[in-house]
């Protein structure tokens, strides 16, 4: 089965439900770490294999390459993503067909993701199929094919997609990045518009493979019951035939913090309730800062959550390879949201002036840390942190020091990542709802521009 859609950042953005419960992560198992063999090739190519016998036969064999969607070109946006749509469409010396005929023979599942940092390929199957894996990969990955009859098809339904009614929340999410990212490339749809999508053709996604997907900007990992050296050398003589493209530099305009409160209204007359989402620049994933910002917005919710018990919030904090959202998002009645809002910015205010104490610091650091043994808890997992790490440039070492990372973001040091990151100099307000109770509302908290 192939399976092609976007999901951004898996493992590095955090969605905190604030209703939810709070899990006992009071006893925490000791985590076993898998062995970890690496290579790069003399085409650039990094290479890793995590040999984990302890976890059976399931084997995940996973490809990033560090160009998404940050460089789509003006005017057409979504060109990474209909790039990464493509793939497994067709290769030199197969067809769609014959790939999914030998994904069903391998007993084995290919997903394609596309995101603001990079494209990823991940094939799941039985560690014995590993070399055959490794070479229907390559062909998928280094040997694409953009047939104009299947691009067409899935242009067409992209352009469906994104002429659908949004989703709300998803809109509003969208709303605030377009504000936030304002004249950058991330204030723009990672999907594109029906207008750039329109413009793309077969002729773009093939420029921007050719000219995106190279070997010495990418990192191969192979997680499974596997003989580490063996897969090396058959990885060498595979891959090794990827043909190394010239580098793109990674330079691009930045966001600028936010400065002062920005408001920003989209009225929707008929609605009884409405949504919103308030919120700044994160640290980039590369950011050392980061590890402390994300646990003050894990405190943040727990804070949030005594304030407003009954409220439908949500905290995000996404780590990409420039500073990235933080953002809350909520609902309510028309005539409570504004006062939401109001509690929501006096309790950022309190903890920002507040002290963090030891227990609440241990308490967000053994959940962060549990999640994270959970995720080396399975091949799929120690595949995606290993692509993390090369992605966002972490360290071979990523799984060893992760722990260590996190202890090390004491109270004090929390404290100051909530005063630095958490509306540090303003915030983005987008509200979505009926202007004519929300105006006179809103305005008491700053100068309000409508949203077109």
């Amino acid at each position: 089965m192939h399976k092609s859609f976007v999901k951004s950042k898996r493992s590095l953005i955090v969605l905190f439900v604030l209703a939810a419960g709070a899990a006992n992560y009071a006893q925490q198992k000791t985590q076993v770490l898998p062995a970890i063999t690496s290579e790069r090739l003399l085409n650039g190519l990094q290479i890793y294999v995590a040999s984990t016998p302890y976890l059976g036969d399931t084997m995940n064999i996973g490809l990033v390459v560090r160009y998404g969607s940050t460089f789509d070109r003006i005017k057409k946006g979504g060109e990474a993503y209909l790039t990464s749509r493509m793939l497994g469409k067709a290769a030199e010396d197969r067809t769609y067909k014959d790939i999914q005929a030998e994904l069903n023979y391998l007993n084995a599942t290919l997903e394609v993701r596309c995101d603001w940092d990079g494209i990823r390929l991940l094939i799941r199957g039985r560690s014995e199929t590993y070399e055959r894996c490794l070479w229907l990969l390559y062909q998928i990955a280094g040997e694409a094919k953009f047939n104009d009859d299947e691009y067409a098809g899935i242009q067409g339904s992209l352009l469906k997609q994104l002429q659908a009614p949004e989703d709300p929340r998803q809109r509003i999410r969208s709303q605030f990045e377009s504000a936030l990212f304002a004249g950058t490339t991330y204030g723009r749809s990672l999907f594109g518009s029906p207008a750039t999508v329109q413009n793309i053709t077969v002729g773009d996604v093939r420029f921007f493979y050719r000219r995106f997907f190279s070997p010495d900007q990418a990192a191969l990992v192979v997680a499974g019951s596997v003989p580490p050296q063996t897969v090396i050398q058959k990885a060498r003589r595979l891959w090794g035939l990827w043909v190394r493209q010239d580098e793109v530099p990674f330079s691009f305009v930045r966001a600028t913090e936010v400065a002062g409160r920005k408001i920003h209204l989209e009225d929707d007359p008929a609605s009884p309730a409405a949504q919103y989402v308030i919120g700044n620049l994160s640290p980039s994933r590369e950011d050392t800062s980061f590890y402390a910002a994300f646990l003050a917005a894990r405190i943040l919710q727990e804070r949030l959550t005594q304030v407003l018990p009954t409220s439908r919030l949500s905290v995000f904090i996404e780590g990409r390879r420039q500073r990235g959202p933080f953002m809350i998002q909520g609902q309510a009645a028309a005539d409570q949201a504004v006062g939401e809002i109001t509690k929501i910015l006096d309790a950022i205010e309190n903890f920002k002036k507040s002290d963090v104490s030891a227990a609440d610091a241990a308490r967000v650091q053994a959940q962060w840390i549990a999640e994270f043994g959970n995720s080396i808890g399975t091949p799929e997992g120690i595949c995606n942190l290993l692509l993390d790490a090369e992605l966002y440039r972490l360290g071979s070492n990523y799984m060893v020091s992760f722990p260590e990372l996190v202890r090390r973001c004491d109270p004090a040091l929390i404290k100051e990542a909530a005063k630095n990151w958490l509306f540090p100099s303003g915030s983005i307000l987008v509200v979505r709802g009926p202007a004519a109770a929300l105006l006179p509302q809103l305005q008491s908290l700053g100068a309000v521009q409508a949203v077109k």
